[in-house]
């Protein structure tokens, strides 16, 4: 229901035609194809492009398409409902790693409740219910601390890696499971580290070997950003800080703080919010976790 009246009440502004070509089977789950869903499908169906006569859908990481492409193969045709099917697999599967996450670190049953509670609604919970790999990057994420935590530093590995095709964020894992394995200050530790740091972005290896060979250019998904009129991640970081406000309209609103545009304010919470993180984690988590965080 969250996911249903996101995505009814949020109505999306469509800056880019999309591919008037590509046409769904008309059903409910229609309402959760929104936004970027559509270019996952249509490199599914179509490969990628890269080139400013066509829309470079290069940009997007490879792992939900992949899935897709499967779906669209098996079943021949278009259908809105097997398309989000995987997103909500894997939206339960992180809630189900992230139980176990949190039974492994012997947290009680009452705070165990409360969090998968709140995991289940914080604000962008309803791409689990979309097509899109937010839920699959959470389960990636989620598993790879629990196979840390356990010491199963291959496992964690493979996932680690699974989940570079999904997305760049997960990248930063190796180097958890890098200094999670050094930390013993074993010299005999030191190869095992390079070994599965390594191994934990190979899907990304994968993407930018792909890129090299598809377009003549490793990194393709960073340059096809400018296109898509998305900052790089130093000025993301930099609007953040200086509550600089997104390319969207907004209205002022009054807080205890004074009056702020409305997505300063979303700003100044995202602020708020990191430090909270920091500051919270930093005396219980391993430096490295803390960083990944």
């Amino acid at each position: 229901m969250v996911a249903w009246f996101s995505t009814n009440l949020l109505k999306p502004h469509y800056g880019r035609p999309y591919p008037v070509h590509f046409k769904y089977e008309p059903s409910f789950f229609n309402h959760f194809m929104h936004w970027d869903a559509v270019w996952y499908t249509h490199i599914a169906v179509y490969g990628y492009r890269n080139s400013t006569v066509h829309i470079p859908t290069i940009a997007f990481f490879p792992g939900y398409s992949i899935i897709m492409k499967f779906i669209h193969i098996f079943v021949d045709k278009d259908i809105s409902f097997l398309y989000i099917l995987p997103a909500v697999i894997f939206q339960g599967a992180s809630m189900y790693m992230l139980y176990l996450l949190l039974k492994a670190l012997n947290i009680n049953d009452k705070t165990i409740h409360m969090t998968l509670l709140l995991f289940s609604f914080y604000p962008s919970s309803f791409f689990g219910m979309s097509a899109y790999p937010v839920s699959a990057l959470n389960f990636f994420a989620i598993s790879v601390f629990y196979f840390i935590l356990k010491r199963e530093y291959l496992i964690a590995s493979i996932l680690a890696g699974l989940g570079t095709l999904f997305g760049p964020l997960t990248v930063f894992l190796s180097v958890v499971i890098f200094f999670d394995i050094v930390k013993s200050k074993k010299t005999t530790d030191y190869p095992k580290a390079i070994l599965y740091g390594v191994l934990s972005v190979w899907g990304f290896i994968g993407f930018v070997l792909y890129s090299f060979y598809k377009f003549k250019d490793p990194i393709a998904f960073i340059h096809a950003q400018d296109w898509w009129g998305k900052p790089t991640l130093l000025k993301r970081i930099s609007n953040i800080l200086m509550l600089i406000p997104h390319d969207i309209p907004s209205h002022p609103i009054s807080t205890p703080l004074g009056v702020y545009e409305f997505d300063h304010f979303i700003n100044l919470l995202i602020m708020i919010a990191y430090i909270l993180i920091i500051v919270f984690a930093i005396d219980r988590l391993p430096l490295h976790y803390t960083l990944f965080a």
